[in-house]
């Protein structure tokens, strides 16, 4: 019985296999970089970039930490454990649209004065509110020509529908060399199932195409992420992006309007570019490495004497107070990905709970 069990078992099991695991390396649409890229392109959003990178499960939290670097909210560590995060919009802070959706998306319609969110409450409705703003999201790319407009889904299909039929198939030489007592054919069998449903869990059940215009911002974000991984090492200095080059210049140049020393005026310029690439860290599964990163950064600022930079950096002080509660938050939260499940009501700056997407229009004038 062991050869009708390799014909008819084990060859369609590792052919299905092989099969899913060149649709997951295509499904993948991996693009190698030109260039170390030191920022986020022009014109891009944490939401969007989420998308072009297939970080949709870390695109909320991403985008929340954003507004938060870019001081449009504040984000503030409950005292207790079962006290959500509170988030505060921060004066005459200006959304876009797209940022004014992401917060009625995470906090919901439905605010009254003494409503707050717990930890697990509504985790469902938010899950639900979330894919359908990357829904939204993933249709503004299509109509931009980024990506097509409808997700490959027939190699999925297909090979589940053959996973399942050839499991069927084993699942009646398990029982024939069981009565049987085949052992060799029955190892060769189960060796078979194994693989079966290995492709189940190996092969992507869809997943969008991204088109030529695409690439081009694709190998951006892949330069990013090599920044990320790199940003320590010594040769990196030999890879200045554009991006990169203007930063070293106009900070050099502010040192030496402000009149002081490079040597302090670095850190500075460092910890800002660090702390803008937060979002993208999560985006790219980095943020333990990089909030370790930051903390590093900021306990290194907090010991300078910023008094000797005059106006260059008049304002880094509450720079410094703004990074500590975003990265108290963070670790209150369980972690920059569970930050979106962990966050209470949405409160302006005079402690009043923000009612819906109107409430944003209203304050923002967006």
């Amino acid at each position: 019985m062991l050869t009708p069990v390799i014909v008819l078992a084990i060859v369609p099991a590792v052919l299905i296999l092989v099969l899913g695991l060149i649709a997951r390396v295509v499904a993948a649409q991996r693009v190698t970089p030109r260039v170390v890229q030191y920022s986020p392109e022009r014109g891009s959003t944490v939401l969007r970039d989420a998308l072009l990178i297939d970080a949709d499960r870390r695109g909320a939290s991403a985008a929340l930490i954003d507004l938060a670097v870019k001081r449009k909210v504040r984000l503030i560590a409950g005292t207790g454990k079962r006290e959500p995060i509170g988030v505060e919009l921060m004066p005459n802070a200006v959304l876009t649209l797209e940022e004014a959706a992401l917060l009625e998306v995470l906090f919901g319609p439905e605010h009254t004065p003494g409503r707050v969110r717990r930890f697990s409450a509504d985790r469902r409705a938010l899950a639900g509110r979330i894919k359908s703003l990357l829904l939204n999201t993933e249709h503004s790319l299509a109509r931009d020509g980024l990506i097509a407009d409808r997700r490959v889904t027939w190699p999925g299909v297909t090979l589940t529908v053959l996973a399942y039929l050839g499991m069927l198939v084993e699942a009646l030489f398990i029982v024939m060399t069981l009565v049987a007592a085949d052992w060799p054919a029955l190892v060769a069998t189960l060796i078979a199932l194994a693989a079966t449903i290995a492709t189940i869990f190996v092969t992507p059940s869809s997943w969008r195409r991204f088109l030529p215009p695409a690439q081009a911002k694709r190998e951006h974000l892949a330069g990013l992420r090599q920044y990320l991984v790199l940003a320590e090492v010594d040769r990196l200095r030999m890879l200045q992006s554009p991006s990169g080059a203007e930063l070293r210049a106009a900070h050099a140049a502010a040192a030496a309007v402000a009149g002081s020393p490079d040597a302090v005026a670095a850190p500075i310029e460092r910890f800002h570019l660090h702390e803008r690439l937060l979002p993208y860290a999560v985006l790219f599964g980095l943020e333990r490495e990089w909030l370790a990163k930051l903390k590093l950064e900021h306990d290194e600022l907090a010991r300078t004497n910023l008094g000797t930079l005059g106006d260059l950096v008049s304002s880094t002080g509450d720079v410094v107070d703004a990074t500590a509660d975003l990265l108290l938050a963070i670790d209150a939260a369980g972690g920059a990905v569970e930050l979106v499940a962990a966050v209470g009501d949405l409160i302006d700056g005079s402690g009043a709970v923000v009612e819906g997407v109107g409430g944003f229009f209203e304050i923002f004038n967006v």
